[in-house]
């Protein structure tokens, strides 16, 4: 019912508009351009202001980039190898991809990890990760990349120094999970539900303070979900969508906010569509929600680019 509903909509919305239009989107909502190959569980990196989304389902080698001030897609090399659920993250010029797994067939985690030059508009292979590992989370703070979750040969947090093309092997975090979000706000790493096995999904949140070398509690979301989107902007956590598969098979909606200056999570108004599988990134000043698939548990593709200003 849902896809046929949502097909409806088009046709009426088509018939109606006479093409694509945002007339009917919540008033915080917009579209962009949509991706050149529909894509879900793969991650999004932000470099020079660009957004550049590698792998996922329905094109596990595929990678583009999206300017958001002129609404445009850039397609680029292909990935050295196919990926999905993978990790990946910017830092100093180039964008970097880590982990995932081959394909449908499949879903063995990898400890592979490659470095996209943009100036050089290609791939080159660096130090692989300590160990294998997919369905995570990578996230940069200072000069170094995390890679925070997921699924693997181990549990460990683990760091990556560009500079030095090095790894280091930190505290794991007190809850396993995967399929899990993470964020850097404040000096700190924010690890952010996901799900581990019998016990679901999940709403705990991690806190990884350098200083310390340790994870602490955080205040939980008000929501238990896996696969979402989840973003700083503006000196705050936002978190989309996700899915829920425990007990039920459930795309979710729903945008939750976390602001550090009460630690508490709010409610927002939802989503203009249910989405999982999907990465989030901020940039020309607003936040965008790519791609993704609206069946919980399944593959259903989407390419939209939406755009979310709070």
């Amino acid at each position: 019912m849902k896809r046929l509903a949502f097909w409806i909509w088009l046709a009426l919305f088509a018939a109606g508009c006479g093409g694509e239009s945002t007339a009917t989107m919540p008033a915080a909502w917009s579209q962009g351009t949509g991706m050149p190959s529909d894509r879900s569980e793969m991650p999004a990196a932000v470099l020079d202001g660009r957004i550049y989304v590698p792998g996922g389902f329905g094109g596990e080698t595929d990678f583009a980039a999206y300017d958001p001030a002129a609404n445009r897609w850039t397609v680029l090399p292909a990935l050295p190898q196919p990926r999905h659920h993978l990790m990946s993250a910017a830092l100093d010029g180039a964008v970097y991809i880590f982990g995932g797994a081959p394909s449908l067939i499949n879903w063995q985690p990898s400890s592979e990890a490659w470095a996209f030059d943009p100036s050089e508009n290609e791939w080159r292979s660096i130090r692989g990760m300590p160990a294998t590992r997919m369905s995570g989370a990578s996230v940069v703070l200072g000069e170094a990349i995390y890679i925070v979750g997921g699924n693997g040969s181990g549990q460990d947090t683990m760091r990556y120094l560009p500079a030095q093309d090095r790894w280091e092997n930190l505290p794991a975090l007190a809850q396993p999970r995967e399929h899990n979000a993470a964020v850097t706000l404040d000096g700190k790493i924010y690890a952010l539900g996901g799900r581990w096995g019998q016990q679901g999904e999940l709403a705990s949140v991690e806190v990884y303070d350098p200083q310390l070398n340790a994870w602490l509690p955080g205040a939980p979301m008000a929501t238990a979900r896996a696969g979402f989107a989840a973003v700083v902007f503006e000196g705050r956590i936002y978190v989309f969508g996700g899915e829920v598969l425990s007990g039920r098979n459930l795309t979710l909606d729903s945008v939750e906010v976390y602001d550090p200056a009460n630690g508490n999570w709010q409610p927002l108004p939802p989503m203009p569509f249910a989405l999982h599988g999907v990465p989030g990134a901020t940039a020309d000043g607003s936040i965008y929600i790519i791609g993704g698939s609206d069946d919980a548990g399944g593959i259903d593709n989407q390419g939209r680019v939406l755009i979310y200003r709070p």
